[in-house]
């Protein structure tokens, strides 16, 4: 099998946090030999070491270290290809095809494909060793399962979210996913699960890793980093996230309702002021400032430092503003205009030359730029997952309102004014559009747009084409990379490439 070749991906897990050197010699093990040779996993602590390894692969420019959270909005209404984008970020790495949509299978998202089954067969490779750990403790070696299949789920539907068609393109859900993988085996040719069979086996793994992790707190990590790790309420968020984009939506809310009474709290949004070199003092949201975001609502973050070398370098920051970046893609101005002139959201969006520019991931403000922390997931994303669910199951018009106004009103320091009103179908688009303006550039757009079966409309686009996508195109299920179909006979092309 392909997925850009197995035996290295087995060995990745070993060599990932050593030096690259050494990982590069250690390419050229054999399959068999890579996973016999695994003497991390003789120990307990080699264990934890790998699963560790495989949590620092989520930061990778493939993944949500990049481009991920970057193709959920630069490829819809919310997204501008800047005109004063630096060259630099005209190179395919800073992603313009997400913009263009000029999307093939020899430069868009390969990253993605290969680095998020890296990390899955990294997964199944700790599973698959698991045992040979004679001193490990039966509570660590639960937790560490239990983590691997949560890891797996969400890595798989990561996968599925943007290489296929919605859940809901077809009556059976049985159009074309992706392979789902639960074993070592590099001989293997996998064909494309169906979207169904890509979210029933994402279920059984995020279904048996949830009991274990509501009771075990067995692996020792520092307080201070727990967030960076799947716990019970992340692993509730996988799982109420997988059925919210398939419309499952009282499920949904059901481990919607078990999140928002954990240990989570909103943060309070206020602006400050900060001096960035070469702008002098500028206003940003403090609660978004610097490298440690959202401290009391952050339930998975991705923690991403100056000394990850070309993971920080291809990072948000990197991205998005020209401060220290390439300003490879701006705000929509369909997007900034959803935004009162009073909400302080405003200040996640600064003026570079000309285009405004996103300023929520403003890193160190130049002592170490691309350092700053990324919310996989937050609470503000499950307070309006369940208002429009109530709405949606329960016809809780009062409760909704209640629930969306809560983001609304932090958005205008307390104010009442701009609170909403509305009931049944409008109240629903109110809070779709809600969470439009608070998640912008958290990388759900895309997704929530396929979920609801809609189109875009670009009203400031500078594109002499795809200023427009209706709803069913081709282009919501990006193409399979090549290098995949040119080693793997198995695998289908999505239509339209």
């Amino acid at each position: 099998m392909k997925l850009f070749n197995r035996y290295i991906i087995i060995c990745s897990v070993i060599c990932f946090t050593t030096v690259l050197s050494s990982c590069e010699k250690y390419l050229d093990v054999p399959p068999q030999n890579a996973t016999e040779s695994s003497a991390v996993f003789q120990t307990q602590e080699g264990v934890l070491f790998a699963l560790n390894g495989v949590y620092t692969r989520l930061q990778t420019q493939g993944y949500y270290g990049m481009q991920l959270a970057v193709m959920g909005d630069a490829s819809t209404d919310n997204g501008k290809l800047p005109s004063d984008r630096e060259g630099a970020g005209a190179n395919f790495d800073r992603m313009p095809y997400a913009y263009t949509l000029a999307l093939n299978g020899q430069n868009t998202a390969i990253e993605m494909w290969e680095e998020v089954y890296k990390l899955i067969a990294n997964v199944n490779n700790i599973l698959l060793n698991i045992d040979k750990a004679t001193d490990m403790r039966e509570p660590v070696k639960q937790q560490v399962i239990a983590e691997c299949l949560a890891l797996r789920a969400m890595a798989h539907i990561d996968l599925v979210k943007v290489f296929a068609q919605d859940y809901n393109f077809t009556a059976g859900h049985d159009h074309p996913g992706i392979p789902y993988l639960t074993a070592v085996d590099a001989a293997n040719k996998p064909a494309r699960n169906t979207v169904k069979e890509v979210f029933d086996l994402a279920f059984e793994d995020i279904n048996a890793a949830i009991p274990v992790l509501q009771n075990s707190n067995a692996i020792n990590r520092p307080a201070s980093d727990k967030v960076f790790f799947l716990n019970y309420y992340s692993a509730l968020g996988i799982r109420a996230k997988m059925n919210f984009y398939i419309g499952e939506y009282a499920a949904a809310l059901t481990d919607a309702n078990l999140i928002l009474a954990g240990p989570y709290t909103l943060d309070t949004y206020q602006t400050q002021g900060y001096t960035i070199t070469g702008y002098g003092p500028i206003m940003l949201i403090s609660a978004w400032a610097g490298r440690s975001i959202l401290q009391k609502e952050g339930i998975l973050m991705l923690d991403v430092s100056d000394n990850d070398g070309v993971f920080a370098n291809r990072s948000l920051i990197d991205i998005y503003t020209g401060y220290g970046g390439n300003s490879a893609h701006a705000i929509s101005l369909g997007l900034y205009n959803l935004y009162d002139n009073s909400d302080i959201r405003l200040n996640w969006y600064k003026v570079e030359v000309t285009d405004q520019h996103i300023f929520k991931y403003p890193g160190g403000f130049g002592l170490a730029e691309d350092d700053h922390s990324y919310a996989i997931m937050r609470l503000t994303e499950f307070i309006l997952m369940k208002a429009e669910c109530e709405v949606r199951v329960n016809s809780a018009n009062d409760l909704a309102r209640g629930l969306v106004n809560q983001i609304v009103r932090r958005a205008h320091s307390g104010s009442t004014a701009f609170d909403y009103s509305s009931t049944g179908n409008q109240l629903i688009e109110d809070i779709i559009g809600e969470r439009r303006k608070e998640l912008a550039f958290e990388g759900n757009r895309l997704f929530d747009l396929k979920r609801l079966k809609r189109g875009w409309v670009r009203t400031d686009c500078n594109l002499s084409t795809v200023c427009t996508l209706n709803y069913p195109s081709d282009l919501y299920a990006w193409p399979i990379p090549q290098s995949e179909l040119n080693g793997n006979i198995n695998i289908q092309q999505n239509p339209g490439y």
